[in-house]
């Protein structure tokens, strides 16, 4: 990915705040009862534009006056959310939730996490940011208010690990959590999973949740929006997209040449951008690979990637 994509990536997981719970079949009633009991951090409570300031009432109509101010998530908090519905249909209560909630996004706020990946990025610059980039994240830095309001809220370990997903630098991505003390653990592609958990996680029963899957729910939106460029994919999974998406053919068989990668095959379900998205994160396409289109009768696709 180049620098700019990279930031723009950077836009979509903390910033870009165009997700309704709505569409991650959350209701409006429950997503302000989680906002409310601190399982949802960092979200405002949706509200009444009645509720705000006078000032603006004056210059509304009535009716305009009584509009709903509806809640808004970026993708890392859509995640969240569907995390939360995972953990909840487990069983596990809003009281361990608010607190799980609280050790992911404020402890590593408090633990000034976000300053630590500035100074890695400073002092190491694996991404081959620019001087001018350097410079400005030495002002941030040095910006209280800035890095404790904004980059301590949005850049944790969790964050970081739906970015890696995004990126399929390593797979597979996991989070692990024990019901019984409250615990957590984020996996990133663990070469020795036994070695990788203390003792806490290995004399207690565990809940394991993939993110993959949880992340191809979030991103089936998106792939269904034909205004976003998405620049989390490759020109070829782009174009790939386009067809299972927006031409809407009955089947699309996609395969890869020597079939070193699982074939699949995408149908009218309607998971089917669902399935793609899980399909895309799960299976990155090597760079160089061409796309070899065959366009069958009644509108069916072949989709061959040659590398």
């Amino acid at each position: 990915m180049t620098k700019s994509e990279i930031i723009e990536l950077g836009h979509i997981i903390y910033d870009q705040r165009d997700i309704s719970p709505a569409q991650l079949d959350v209701t409006s009633r429950q997503i302000n009862y989680w906002v409310d009991k601190a399982v949802i951090p960092f979200v405002e409570k949706q509200q009444s534009t009645s509720n705000l300031s006078k000032e603006n009432e004056s210059v509304k109509s009535k009716k305009e006056s009584t509009k709903t101010k509806w809640i808004r998530l970026n993708l890392s908090q859509a995640v969240w959310v569907c995390i939360v519905k995972e953990l909840l249909s487990f069983g596990v209560s809003i009281e361990n939730l608010a607190e799980l909630a609280r050790s992911i996004w404020q402890k590593p706020r408090e633990d000034k996490y976000a300053d630590s990946v500035f100074k890695d990025h400073i002092k190491n610059n694996k991404y081959r940011l620019s001087e001018e980039q350097i410079k400005l994240l030495k002002i941030n830095l040095k910006d209280e208010l800035l890095m404790e309001h904004y980059f301590r809220t949005i850049i944790n370990p969790f964050t970081d690990m739906i970015k890696s997903a995004l990126l399929r630098e390593r797979l597979p991505h996991s989070i692990l959590y024990v019901r019984e003390t409250n615990n957590h653990e984020f996996l990133i592609a663990p070469n020795d999973l036994i070695l990788s958990l203390g003792s806490i996680y290995l004399q207690h029963p565990m809940i394991s949740l993939p993110i993959v899957p949880i992340i191809s729910k979030v991103l089936a939106i998106d792939f269904g929006n034909p205004k976003k460029d998405l620049p989390y994919l490759a020109n070829i999974e782009k174009q790939i997209r386009d067809i299972v998406v927006f031409k809407r053919p009955k089947i699309v068989e996609i395969a890869f040449e020597g079939n070193h990668i699982k074939p699949i095959i995408v149908t009218e379900q309607h998971k089917s951008i669902e399935q793609l998205a899980k399909y895309i994160l799960e299976n990155k396409i090597a760079k160089g690979s061409k796309l070899l289109i065959d366009i069958r009768s009644q509108g069916n696709y072949k989709l061959t990637l040659i590398k």
